[in-house]
């Protein structure tokens, strides 16, 4: 074999390699995609303004009888918030569940951040 067959495999082996990556960046591309398309957040969102998610949160906010769940004040149905009492964060299988949800205020909501709070009103 000579050195120039050599050189070309290797100029081969590289040109390969570059594709290689391309491909490999494309794939981690998509699977970035599609992993945030199913985030747990991303899921709630979607879920929060579909129309299932609104009459969710007219239901339950009739359930607690216009007050939020954490300090029992009045609030207004519109600008309130719908939160996890186990944390999104740390229970993402649980963005969903409807026992793991309830209407607050914005300000509970904020203020407990990704604590559990055992408040429930409804």
């Amino acid at each position: 074999m000579s050195d120039y067959s050599f050189e070309q495999l290797v100029r081969q082996l590289f040109e390969a390699t570059k594709q290689v990556d391309i491909a490999l960046d494309e794939l981690k591309s998509a699977a970035a995609s599609i992993e945030e398309k199913y985030e747990p957040r991303t899921e709630f969102n979607r879920w929060r303004k579909s129309h299932e998610g609104k009459l969710w949160k007219q239901q339950q906010y009739k359930i607690q009888k216009g007050l939020c769940a954490i300090c029992r004040q009045p609030i207004e149905f519109k600008g309130s918030h719908i939160d996890h009492k186990q944390p999104l964060s740390k229970y993402p299988q649980l963005a969903l569940e409807p026992k793991n949800l309830r209407i607050t205020c914005p300000d509970c909501n904020v203020s407990k951040g990704s604590k559990y709070t055992n408040y429930n009103l409804g």
